[in-house]
C-alpha cells in the first residue's frame, strides 16, 4: 500500500482563496506536478504525482486519472533552477506495496542531477532565485536548537543541512528556511536505521519575518527525547521551493524517507501559517 506515515491524497487547503477538489475540473488547463526523490541516488525517470493545478483550483492526485491523458510538457527544476523540460506518460499506479501510488514517467529525462520537482505548466515556476546560506550560521543553529529542546531534546546536537534564503511571497523580505537532522546511519550505504537514539531527530523549519518580528515555525519533523526501538525515523529536507500554480507565490517541496520508503510533499505558506497541500509516496 502507499506509505503510511503521510496520506497519499492531498489535504484540504483552509484560508487560500483556493479550493481543492477530488471530482472532475472545471474547463482550465491542467498543470500536473511531479516531484522525483534522488534519496537513493537512482534518478529514474518515474516520480510521484503530487497533485496539480487548475484554474485557481489544486486538484487531489485521485481526480486527475481522467483529466491526465499522457503528452504533457512539464518544466524541470532543481533546488537551484530550471534544468529543462520532458514530456509526461499518463497517470500509473504502483505494484504491491506501493499499489496505491501515482506516477509519471517523464521522456527524456535528466539523470545526475538528484531531485526535481516536474512542473506541467507554462510560467516560470522560480520567479526568484532562493540562496544557499551556510550551515554554520550561528542565529539558525540555535534556532534549531530552541526548537529541539521545546521538543523535549536536552542540549541537543545541532546539525544544520540546509539553509535557504528565498522571498516565497514577493513583498520583498525574504524567508529563510532550514532543515536539520541527526541520525544514525547504516555503514557504508547511508541509509536510516529503523531504531532511534535517544537525541535523535530531523526537522524542517520556516523564520519569517510577520509585522515586524521574527516568527519561527516548524514545517515538519522527527523527534527523539529518549530511544526507540523499530520506531522508524524519518529524514527531511527540502527539495524545491517553485510557484507551482502561476500565482507568483512560491511553494516548499519536501523529500522524506525512512528504513523502506519515502514520500515527497508541498506545503504552502500564508502569513506565519503553513498549510500542506500535497503528499505522495511509497513504503512497507
Amino acid at each position: 500500500m502507499a506509505i503510511s506515515r503521510f496520506t497519499s491524497a492531498a489535504l484540504l487547503v483552509l484560508g487560500l482563496g483556493l479550493s481543492i477538489l477530488s471530482g472532475p475540473a472545471q474547463a482550465a488547463a491542467v498543470n500536473p506536478i511531479v516531484a522525483f526523490n534522488d534519496f537513493f541516488g537512482d534518478s529514474k525517470p518515474t516520480g510521484y504525482l503530487l497533485g496539480a493545478s487548475s484554474g485557481g483550483t489544486w486538484l487531489k492526485p485521485d481526480a486527475l486519472a481522467g483529466l491526465i491523458p499522457g503528452g504533457e510538457q512539464y518544466r524541470l527544476y532543481t533546488l537551484t533552477g530550471e534544468v529543462g523540460s520532458s514530456v509526461g506518460r499518463k497517470p500509473a499506479k504502483g505494484e504491491d506495496a506501493c499499489a496505491d501510488t501515482l506516477y509519471v514517467t517523464l521522456t527524456p529525462f535528466i539523470t545526475g542531477r538528484g531531485s526535481l520537482v516536474a512542473v506541467g505548466g507554462p510560467w516560470n515556476a522560480m520567479p526568484r532565485k532562493l540562496k544557499l546560506a551556510s550551515p554554520e550560521a550561528q542565529v539558525y543553529k540555535d534556532a534549531a536548537a530552541a526548537l529541539l529542546s521545546r521538543k523535549g531534546i536536552v542540549n541537543p546536537k545541532v546539525n544544520l543541512t540546509q539553509v535557504i534564503q528565498v522571498d516565497l511571497d514577493g513583498d520583498g523580505v525574504e524567508e529563510v528556511l532550514v532543515s536539520a537532522t541527526n541520525y544514525q546511519r547504516f555503514k557504508p550505504q547511508g541509509g536510516l536505521t529503523p531504531d532511534a537514539r535517544a537525541g535523535d531527530y530531523s526537522l524542517v523549519f520556516m523564520r519569517k519575518v510577520v509585522q515586524g518580528t521574527v516568527v519561527t515555525e516548524i514545517i515538519t519533523g522527527d523527534y527523539y527525547p529518549k530511544a526507540k526501538k523499530f520506531t522508524g525515523p524519518a529524514e527531511h529536507r527540502i527539495i524545491g521551493v517553485l510557484d507551482l500554480n502561476g500565482d507568483g507565490i512560491m511553494e516548499i517541496v519536501l523529500s522524506g524517507r525512512y528504513y523502506e520508503g519515502d514520500w515527497i510533499e508541498a506545503y504552502r505558506v500564508q502569513g506565519a501559517k503553513i498549510i500542506k497541500l500535497f503528499s505522495m509516496g511509497c513504503g512497507s
